[in-house]
């Protein structure tokens, strides 16, 4: 399949990727990462804990089969220590030669640092960690260098640790239950990633939007991932469609809720939403556009025979991107026509003015 993009309208992409900084907060003080080194934000998860810790490390986390450090960085910037909370982030980012997570008290947005206006830091700061700061909107962002923070961590490793972190987890019973439950969703693989190599050329991902069942051809599809788990930054000017950007493993995904877009739901214009979605989104990574699609639940891979799909020649099916229907077991699959999806003028921004 070939994407086209229309004439003189820039996509809805992330101007100059390389200085995309996420900001987050410790106390009143705002500190930001380079986006690039960024391959997840997710809720405070419950942590596996050593017999011995080195100095700053909180526990041992399980990301996807590898076992990751997770890091009070307000210990290293000499802040007051205090209780974590349910609503606390961990950040994982990407160093040098290593993964480490990062325990923050919440996460804002992201911003495009101009190299211009970044100022460097006067003298030694926490081990030079924070060289530099950007100032946006009359607040100072102190912008964490990843690899003075992994090294400081690599000589801190032989230092004992006198901080008793498990006393600053919440105790209570819901709350344990909740963050093992976030521990063990952060620790499995994905049952339903999507591979080339795995998945044979008739499997469809099939999914629910409104009362609608569809189904999506499982090539063009990366990933399928829950949305709670990605915490998702409003765009300005976007139509009410565009639910934002997600950082999925360093990539920057265009949220499109598929049933406004499709026109199933159309809520007042007023309405306040809440920018922490719930549900399922299936991750498009075509080689023009990079859209997580939101979508009411997703319910399965089938395999769906050639035989048993009937194109369509209908308008009313058109408007509802579908050009094909399958038939199996008496139920009728709606089959999903990306290529209008993509193509869809809607999906791209006109700037020229």
């Amino acid at each position: 399949m070939e994407y086209k993009t229309p004439p003189n309208m820039p996509l809805l992409t992330i101007n100059d990727p390389d200085n995309l900084h996420l900001c987050f907060l410790l106390d009143d003080n705002i500190y930001a990462l380079n986006a690039q080194n960024i391959l997840e934000v997710t809720a405070l998860p419950m942590l596996n804990e050593p017999q011995r810790l080195p100095e700053y490390i909180v526990g041992i986390l399980n990301y996807n089969d590898l076992f990751i450090k997770v890091v009070d960085i307000r210990k290293i910037f000499a802040l007051p220590q205090k209780k974590y909370e349910l609503n606390n982030k961990i950040i994982i980012v990407k160093g040098d030669e290593s993964l480490i997570a990062i325990i923050v008290d919440e996460v804002t947005d992201f911003f495009t640092a101009l190299p211009s206006k970044i100022q460097r830091v006067m003298g030694e700061n926490f081990n030079n960690i924070t060289r530099t700061f950007y100032k946006l909107d009359d607040k100072v962002v102190n912008i964490i260098d990843i690899f003075n923070l992994e090294k400081v961590i690599k000589k801190a490793q032989f230092n004992e640790n006198t901080t008793h972190y498990t006393n600053l987890f919440p105790d209570d019973e819901e709350s344990v239950c909740i963050l093992n439950k976030r521990r063990n969703d952060i620790a499995q693989i994905p049952a339903m990633n999507l591979d080339a190599n795995v998945y044979g050329k008739d499997q469809y991902v099939v999914f629910k939007v409104a009362s609608h069942t569809y189904c999506i051809y499982s090539l063009f599809v990366k990933e399928l991932i829950n949305m709670k788990s990605y915490p998702v930054t409003k765009i300005p000017y976007t139509p009410d469609f565009v639910k934002g950007i997600i950082n999925l493993k360093g990539n920057f995904y265009s949220v499109i809720d598929l049933k406004k877009l499709i026109g199933f739901d159309n809520p007042p214009q007023d309405k306040t939403e809440d920018p922490n979605l719930e549900g399922k989104a299936i991750v498009i990574d075509s080689t023009e556009l990079k859209l997580a699609l939101y979508v009411d639940e997703i319910n399965n891979i089938i395999n769906i025979s050639k035989e048993c799909i009937e194109p369509k020649n209908d308008m009313s099916l058109d408007t509802l991107f579908i050009n094909a229907e399958a038939y199996i077991d008496n139920e009728v699959y709606n089959i999903l026509n990306l290529d209008k999806l993509i193509n869809d003028e809607r999906l791209y921004v006109d700037i020229s003015n």
